[in-house]
């Protein structure tokens, strides 16, 4: 580790989170990948210059990109499918769930995966699993492999649109997510901070609202990133969005917050009329 510096978020030009640091990693390969200690919230790492998790709050975005989706589906979940997430934490609350039987999950960074492995053990899943199959590919390319009507759940944690994840966000790649979904099944998706950077909302509803014929806008407030989070849920049948089929709770996440994911503000309501 590199002694104590001040390291900062650029978020605009003029505006940026600040954390007192130690270095504890970095090397850039298919992205900036920084692993950084921080006394109040542990360890986190940062990809390309932007937090995606720290240990202090990362069940927060973890539990909702898993529990809430999973609480919409009308039978047991058996056939998970997760693109991106290569720490492990998607992964380790998926596991709670055991009627479910399989779990694949494309990674495009091995990096990260095995930085995380390294790191963020005490957070990740725990990849000797027999139901879990995880590949180092290309998610986009790995879903278009996929079989049709293979999956009850599909989630989708990856980065900003911008780099190897830019075709994540496109209406091709939506197609083929309501491809590989079962009849009853639901999608989700991380779709950044709606107040720092509207465009990724705004877009990337635009283009899977071209091929869900259900799709919600959901939020959560993640302290680490400073604002709200927004995440895309499409299924191909409406769902009960207040009141889930499932009961399941976590350590932030019980079925009695659907109405506050599911509630917009204004802003964002106007953002993706």
């Amino acid at each position: 580790m590199t002694g104590s510096f001040w390291w900062r978020e650029r978020i605009f030009k003029d505006f940026g989170h600040s954390y007192a640091v130690e270095l504890v990693f970095e090397e850039k390969a298919l992205q900036k990948v920084q692993i950084f200690k921080n006394p109040s919230w542990g360890y986190f790492l940062v990809l390309d210059g932007i937090v995606q998790f720290t240990e202090r709050d990362e069940y927060i975005y973890h539990e909702t990109i898993t529990l809430l989706p999973l609480g919409l589906l009308s039978e047991s979940p058996e056939d998970i499918l997760i693109i991106g997430g290569g720490d492990g934490g998607v992964l380790r609350e998926i596991q709670k769930i055991p009627e479910i039987k399989k779990i694949v999950q494309y990674e495009v960074d091995k990096l990260v995966f095995d930085l995380s492995q390294k790191y963020f053990f005490k957070i990740s899943g725990d990849y000797e699993d027999p139901r879990v199959n995880f590949i180092i590919k290309d998610g986009y390319l790995g879903l278009k492999e996929s079989a049709e009507a293979s999956f009850d759940l599909v989630i989708v944690d990856c980065t900003d649109p911008v780099g190897p994840a830019k075709t994540l966000y496109t209406q091709e790649f939506y197609a083929e997510v309501k491809r590989v979904l079962k009849p009853h099944g639901v999608f989700i998706q991380q779709a950044s901070l709606p107040v720092y950077f509207p465009h990724v909302l705004k877009e990337a509803y635009s283009n899977s609202k071209e091929v869900f014929p259900y799709l919600k806008v959901a939020r959560a407030y993640v302290p680490c990133y400073g604002e709200e989070i927004a995440f895309l849920v499409g299924a191909l049948e409406n769902k009960p969005w207040f009141t889930p089929f499932k009961n399941y709770h976590g350590r932030y996440y019980h079925p009695g917050l659907n109405p506050y994911y599911f509630s917009l503000p204004a802003n964002w309501l106007k953002l993706i009329a």
